[in-house]
C-alpha cells in the first residue's frame, strides 16, 4: 500500500496543479473569444435560466 501511494505522488508531481491548468484553460478561451460579445440584460438572464 505504501508503495503504490509513494508511486502515485511521484506520478503527481510531475504534472501541473489544477488550478493552474484551468487558468490556461480560461485564458485560452478569453482570447478565443474575441472582443464581439455584447452585454446581457437581467431579463435575458432570467430567461436562460427559467425564471419568470
Amino acid at each position: 500500500m505504501i508503495e503504490t501511494r509513494e508511486s502515485e505522488l511521484k506520478r503527481e508531481s510531475g504534472r501541473i496543479p489544477l488550478a493552474e491548468r484551468l487558468a490556461a484553460i480560461a485564458h485560452d478561451l478569453k482570447a478565443r473569444a474575441g472582443k464581439a460579445g455584447r452585454p446581457v440584460n437581467k431579463d435575458e438572464i432570467d430567461e436562460l435560466w427559467g425564471h419568470p
